[in-house]
């Protein structure tokens, strides 16, 4: 947080004053009032002030003496997500420390964050310092279910064709709120879908993670070519089209990443068994250029065949091919109201059963086919997001 220079006089004064700060000749001392917000200033200068008022433009700040902390629950790469209570509260909350972050990337999952308001997006609540920290944590929403990732393979044989199509659905009405805003997650797969109980059989989508996200004005002034390789819009790994390694995610790149999360709950299981390969540099990148060059998973048997056109259509290479989420909540009304019993399907064969093999066969494929080895003369991918 950045404040006037005392050194400035009466402007410095007059900023301590509104901030509630008092100044003696060699420091600032810091008073919160009993209720304080932060204020994003909307001028290019990645900054938080104080504020007394609530006004859209203000985020509830929160004392770190008001919280008592809790496990840990996830480290990823750039953040750490703990539980934490409010004092007198029996309710949990989620508070996301930063670390290998700039203030420019935290501030600009603040200003997302700080626009959504979806039943299947986390809520933001607000941000804190924990103590020690030089940074803000935000204070988000808790889902007690674990990751989409987790559910689906906790769940694997009896994940119905019901739940599924629930899930499909609230993850697409989750990305259209976004599109209708003008927001791009940019990041979408399913360690960032997280699950929520509402009862001990009833489970909702919460997306998480905004990271990576961006207005659709300013998807190349601020994002970078990062993500999980099997739901990265394949139109990033070339970066001859994309100059100075950066590149302008759409509203299509999302759609490209729920294609891929569609066929995921109808297999269950990570796509091309990345979860098994995401350490192996080299691997990376022989399926990397696999799917740059149209490889694609196969339809999982027992799929209503309308459901795989649907998702085929989704993670089209090219993104004008691609549908938007209008015409993908659309589809998934008029698939879901099918007779199943009419309907066609891949297969009679057990899903799981060819689930399991399928996690098995994936990377001897993969490197059994000379179409998808580590050869770069058919196309220029970008290896720098890979160097260890």
């Amino acid at each position: 947080m950045e404040f006037a220079d005392p050194k400035k006089g009466n402007s410095a004064n007059s900023a301590a004053e509104t901030c509630g700060m008092k100044i003696s000749p060699n420091k600032m001392v810091f008073f919160l009032p009993p209720l304080s917000y932060l204020c994003i200033e909307d001028h290019g200068t990645n900054r938080l002030r104080i504020s007394d008022d609530v006004t859209p433009q203000t985020i509830r700040l929160y004392y770190d003496q008001e919280f008592k902390i809790g496990s840990t629950i996830d480290i990823g790469g750039s953040a750490s997500v703990r539980i934490a209570y409010l004092e007198n509260s029996t309710i949990p909350l989620v508070i996301k420390k930063f670390f290998n972050s700039s203030m420019e990337e935290i501030i600009n999952e603040i200003k997302i964050m700080r626009m959504v308001s979806h039943p299947n997006i986390i809520r933001f609540y607000g941000v804190t310092k924990l103590k020690d920290d030089a940074d803000y944590s935000l204070v988000l929403e808790y889902a007690d279910g674990g990751t989409l990732e987790k559910y689906l393979w906790d769940n694997s044989e009896n994940f119905e064709l019901e739940n599924q199509f629930r899930f499909a659905k609230e993850i697409a009405g989750a990305i259209s709120w976004l599109h209708d805003e003008e927001i791009i997650h940019g990041d979408l797969h399913p360690k960032n879908i997280l699950i929520h109980r509402l009862q001990p059989h009833l489970h909702v989508i919460k997306l998480t993670d905004f990271g990576r996200s961006c207005l659709q004005d300013y998807t190349k002034e601020f994002t970078k070519a990062c993500g999980v390789i099997p739901y990265m819009d394949p139109k990033i790994f070339n970066i001859q089209e994309n100059e100075n390694h950066l590149y302008g995610i759409t509203k299509k790149s999302d759609i490209y990443s729920l294609g891929v999360l569609l066929w995921q709950l109808t297999s269950c299981s990570s796509p091309f068994g990345f979860d098994e390969i995401e350490n192996e540099r080299l691997k990376v990148i022989a399926l990397e250029i696999a799917i740059f060059k149209g490889r694609r998973e196969d339809p999982v048997p027992n799929t209503i065949d309308k459901f795989v056109e649907l998702y085929q259509k989704c993670w089209r290479h090219e993104p004008d091919e691609r549908p938007d989420i209008r015409k993908v909540i659309s589809e998934l009304k008029i698939i879901e109201s099918i007779d199943p019993v009419s309907n066609n399907f891949y297969s009679i064969t057990s899903r799981n059963v060819v689930s399991q093999q399928k996690k098995g066969e994936t990377m001897e494929n993969l490197e059994n086919d000379d179409s998808v080895s580590p050869s770069y003369e058919d196309c220029d991918i970008n290896l720098d997001k890979y160097q260890m």
